[in-house]
């Protein structure tokens, strides 16, 4: 089951990766138009070639499973998974954020569940949270809105000096000058409450269909504080327009001193970078990160090229992740056909493991639509191949399913809260039994024999619920 859930994270980040407002807007702007919206769905369906776990014949049980199943994901404000069957829905869940509480609800139980609007909701409880890495791709749009508020706060505070000084920013135009703005011994601390102010307004926009890590990146900026010298490059082109900015200093939340570089430009039609660097000051605790977009248009052909990574030390482990892309988008007078690859890879405990995908889709009035070839490669051996048809549309976030009452997780540990929330891995993994019974005794025998991994067997295990604390029931009148 945790498996299931942490795909369902995956597609939930590739939904939300789709709808960045940056490099893909410019790609192409029928995307923008069409996807402007705060709710995105992705539906998908498909084949498997191979899996290195399973023989031809578990192969062939497995693809017989996958005959007209379709796993539909939203994502915005509230998220939703759902497995169908011929169209008829088999288990979902939905996840639905509110100012004091997070409700999910799960089918075909019924059972609902509160948490903290900070922190899992009760499908991460179930699958395993993952903490959210930051998404670079919203920067460029996000520092052209924000640039006009975040400068008129800063010089309430200081006056900047005009260097006269050309900055090369790679794919981008070449800054002719900056203005530099330079708080010393602390100083920015003073500035700070205004800035915020000022600017999380338009974070909250860019991460409008990321509600959870913007609730992550409001909390992180409002716990700030500087130390020491902290400057801002603001980075102008030749006509004076916006194009990017350097800030250097040293930043401070819990303890934990960070020394901050972060730098990038963007220039509209042509692409840009951004990096960000977070060292830490007495530790070995870092997060690097950097993005590279170029943007290349021909007639009525656009290619985009990306490439990216993100380094994460945290006490003592270390993550890498590695992005590249390059597609084609060849636009019609009514639809556009985009193709290409893109290669996704995370790095742990010296296990490198990347997902490959090579689209080859449509998109017209009524979404984005195709097939998308997935391999998938540990090391190097290709451990996983198939073949997934596609659609991703815009439209409204689904409602609740009239639930009325809520088990609340609100006041319990983080342990016993995981505990009350996985008694919904019964129903669900019973309402997908169905589709082992259908196998003769051999064929089960043989599949779950080979589907039996060390992670399956050895999984971390709970304690249940104790019974005095299981009967927690809110109203949903009495929510607030």
């Amino acid at each position: 089951m945790r498996g299931r859930v942490r795909i369902f994270t995956l597609l939930v980040a590739a939904v939300l990766w789709l709808s960045c407002p940056g490099a893909l807007a410019e790609f192409s702007p029928r995307y923008e138009q069409l996807f402007a919206g705060d709710h995105m769905t992705l539906e998908i369906s498909g084949q498997l070639n191979s899996l290195s776990t399973l023989s031809s014949r578990s192969l062939e049980i497995v693809n017989g499973w996958l005959e007209g199943l379709t796993l539909r994901v939203s994502a915005g404000r509230n998220d939703a998974m759902a497995v169908l069957k011929n169209g008829e829905r088999l288990i979902s869940a939905f996840v639905e954020r509110q100012a004091g509480y997070t409700l999910t609800a799960f089918q075909p139980s019924g059972g609902a569940y509160l948490t903290n609007p900070d922190g899992p909701d009760a499908l991460q409880l179930i699958g395993g949270e993952t903490a959210p890495l930051p998404d670079l791709t919203v920067l460029p749009a996000l520092y052209g809105k924000a640039a006009p508020a975040l400068y008129a706060a800063l010089e309430n505070c200081v006056t900047p000096k005009k260097v006269k000084e050309t900055t090369s920013i790679k794919n981008a135009n070449a800054a002719a000058n900056y203005l530099n703005y330079l708080f010393p011994d602390g100083k920015l601390n003073e500035a700070w409450p205004e800035v915020l102010e000022a600017i999380l307004p338009y974070v909250k926009d860019a991460f409008r269909m990321q509600p959870d890590l913007y609730g992550d990146v409001e909390k992180l900026l409002s716990a700030l504080t500087f130390s020491g010298e902290c400057r801002i490059k603001r980075f102008l082109d030749k006509e004076g327009n916006e194009l990017g900015l350097q800030f250097t200093g040293k930043a401070e939340r819990d303890g934990d001193v960070r020394k901050v570089t972060m730098y990038g430009g963007w220039t509209p039609g042509k692409g840009g970078y951004i990096s960000v660097n977070l060292a830490g000051v007495g530790s070995k605790n870092s997060l690097k990160g950097s993005l590279s977009v170029k943007l290349t248009a021909k007639q009525n052909v656009t290619t985009l090229d990306a490439d990216g990574s993100l380094t994460r030390v945290l006490n003592g482990r270390s993550t890498e992740y590695t992005l590249k892309a390059a597609l084609k988008n060849e636009a019609g007078e009514e639809e556009e056909h985009w193709t290409g690859k893109i290669t996704c890879s995370e790095k742990e405990h010296g296990i490198k493991t990347a997902w490959i995908l090579s689209p080859d889709v449509t998109l017209t009035e009524n979404g984005l639509e195709g097939d998308v070839s997935v391999q998938r490669k540990t090391g190097s051996d290709v451990t996983l191949e198939a073949k997934v048809h596609a659609l991703l549309t815009a439209g409204e976030a689904e409602g609740s399913f009239g639930i009325h009452s809520a088990k609340d997780l609100r006041g319990l540990t983080a342990e016993k809260a995981r505990a009350s929330a996985l008694s919904e891995v019964a129903p669900l993994t019973g309402a997908l039994a169905p589709l082992v019974a259908e196998l003769n005794e051999s064929e089960r025998t043989l599949l779950l024999h080979e589907l039996r991994t060390d992670a399956w067997m050895n999984g971390p295990s709970v304690s249940v619920p104790d019974a005095a604390e299981d009967n927690w029931v809110v109203e949903e009148d009495d929510l607030e």
